[in-house]
């Protein structure tokens, strides 16, 4: 897979009648990046996190503990917090999913991150979708579109630059 290509990059995001936010990128590869069982659903988790780290260059870290994950900014706030992952490995489905519990950059609970692997024709899927998140930084319902900036011209970039990168080490891993 030593320089296989990413085809099919597609990207989406919108607002959900809820208020929450539903993101979406996937690529397509030719085969299996991660095998189907809860290392490899881990697999798809721990390789998302390197990515973070390293599109924000060491200044956005992952850490976890038995209870769940944090999303912090190196010497400051919690940006996210994550409940304990969630593998699933059945039916030609990968995957790993964390649920948001909070954190600076969230309005509230909810919603979820999941990183997956599936079958998709005679190619593999590999997505990241974002569901239910309802961003502190986002224009609320009425509110002038100005006050959405910081989620459209800063977090939302963020995370499909972290998507790409996230797809790209799990191409790499597989080729070596």
């Amino acid at each position: 897979m030593a320089g296989s290509p990413m085809m099919g990059w597609e990207t989406s995001e919108r607002v959900l009648e809820s208020g929450g936010f539903e993101s979406f990128q996937r690529v397509l590869v030719a085969e299996p990046v991660v095998e189907a069982s809860e290392a490899g659903a881990r697999t798809l988790g721990v390789t998302y996190w390197q990515a973070v780290d390293r599109v924000t260059h060491g200044g956005i870290r992952a850490s976890w503990t038995g209870d769940g994950g944090k999303l912090k900014l190196v010497g400051a706030a919690t940006l996210l917090t994550f409940g304990q992952p969630q593998f699933s490995f059945e039916g030609g489905l990968v995957s790993c999913r964390y649920p948001i519990q909070g954190g600076v950059l969230a309005l509230r609970a909810g919603g979820s991150v999941t990183l997956a692997q599936r079958r998709r024709g005679d190619q593999q899927e590999l997505s990241v979708t974002v569901e239910e998140y309802v961003p502190r930084l986002a224009a609320r319902s009425g509110a002038p579109p100005w006050t959405g900036m910081l989620y459209a011209k800063g977090q939302s970039p963020l995370h499909v630059a972290v998507s790409r990168r996230y797809f790209e080490l799990l191409l790499r891993s597989r080729a070596s």
